[in-house]
């Protein structure tokens, strides 16, 4: 049966090597696509994931055609985080972000320390922190990992 992955990135140069990190875990995952908060809550509505691979920073909406792009939240996948809270979900939740740290309550939390700061805060399945970093491919192995984990 193939997993059902749930991806929320808003970033294209991000989304492509993410995908393709899932697809050396998992054999023809059904790779389930969110670029905002909006697009993510409305997936989560629909069925329960696999596991899902969530950026920090995103738009809480999706740009309307001929508007302005929207400008990614840094907190915005906080509040998919937080939606699945409320759900009482228990999806795999994996983050990854470029940036060293989280901000979450107007605290900056170390990627290191993030995963245990957001599980206490924020009752939620956070399986792993991982940076992505394109010109260091260290993210892919740590990403590869708690893929399987989720397995």
């Amino acid at each position: 049966m193939a997993a059902h992955i749930l991806l929320v990135e808003d970033d294209q140069f991000k989304q492509e090597p993410i995908e393709s990190a899932i697809r050396e875990v998992h054999a023809d995952p059904v790779v389930h696509l969110a670029r905002s908060v909006q697009q993510a809550v409305k997936l989560l509505r629909s069925r329960p994931y696999d596991c899902i691979v969530l950026d920090i920073a995103l738009p809480s909406h999706e740009s309307r055609a001929g508007g302005a792009q929207p400008i990614s939240q840094p907190s915005g996948g906080i509040e998919v985080l937080l939606e699945l809270a409320y759900d009482a979900r228990n999806d795999p939740v994996i983050i990854v972000t470029q940036y060293p740290e989280i901000e979450y309550n107007s605290r900056f939390h170390s990627l290191a320390k993030a995963r245990q700061a957001l599980r206490a805060a924020i009752p939620v399945n956070i399986v792993d922190v991982v940076q992505f970093n394109a010109q260091d491919d260290a993210w892919r192995g740590q990403l590869r990992k708690a893929l399987a984990c989720g397995r």
